[in-house]
């Protein structure tokens, strides 16, 4: 699920240039009284530290305010939370929680989040959800036949001269599988695939 990125750049808040790899979910946190008055006061934080780092780190930016006694900050940017998008005011919390479930699982975990809409206490589902990233849901079929060796079995139960004539509908798997058992989508060239049943 995490395929190795190669070095890049993004940019981030007012141009900002970052160089990426293999980037932990973070968030550009910047001071609010500042924003306001003109000024850029901000900090790339990793998002998958513990709460009390993180916080730590939002206070050590706004230390460094042109402002008097700023108190406010607001998330003007993100990277590595997949689909899902946060708000200015997204609570540290939930992005910490969220982070964490990435750092574990990578960008499907947030994918999923986002799709689904659980609160936390139902995350510790997404084990029993997530079936896995596939380059396209026919692969994710070809894998089902594969792992129950449904090939062998046609050898092994049809009469040579008849095996010809008997195949595995791959199409009409998939067909039936979107319409119950499974949802999917695509991300970053990919298809994840879900249990819709969880």
């Amino acid at each position: 699920m995490n395929p190795e990125q190669t070095p890049n750049t993004w940019n981030s808040p007012e141009g900002h240039e970052r160089s990426i790899e293999q980037t932990p979910p973070s968030i550009y946190v910047a001071s609010l009284a500042d924003y306001v008055n003109g000024y850029l006061t901000g900090e790339w934080i990793d998002a998958s530290q513990d709460i009390d780092t993180i916080r730590e780190e939002i206070q050590a930016m706004l230390a460094t305010s042109k402002s008097e006694a700023p108190e406010e900050y607001a998330i003007h940017d993100y990277e590595g939370f997949g689909t899902l998008r946060l708000a200015e005011y997204e609570d540290i919390e939930r992005i910490a929680a969220i982070a964490e479930g990435i750092k574990e699982h990578g960008e499907a975990f947030a994918c999923w989040i986002d799709h689904t809409g659980l609160d936390p206490e139902d995350w510790h589902q997404f084990e029993d959800a997530y079936l896995g990233t596939y380059d396209s849901i026919e692969a994710y079929a070809d894998q089902m036949i594969d792992d129950l060796d449904l090939e062998a079995t046609l050898d092994d139960s049809v009469p040579e001269s008849f095996r010809s004539y008997v195949k595995i509908d791959r199409d009409a798997l998939v067909r039936d599988l979107e319409y119950g058992d499974i949802w999917h989508m695509d991300f970053d060239g990919q298809v994840l695939v879900f249990n819709s049943h969880i």
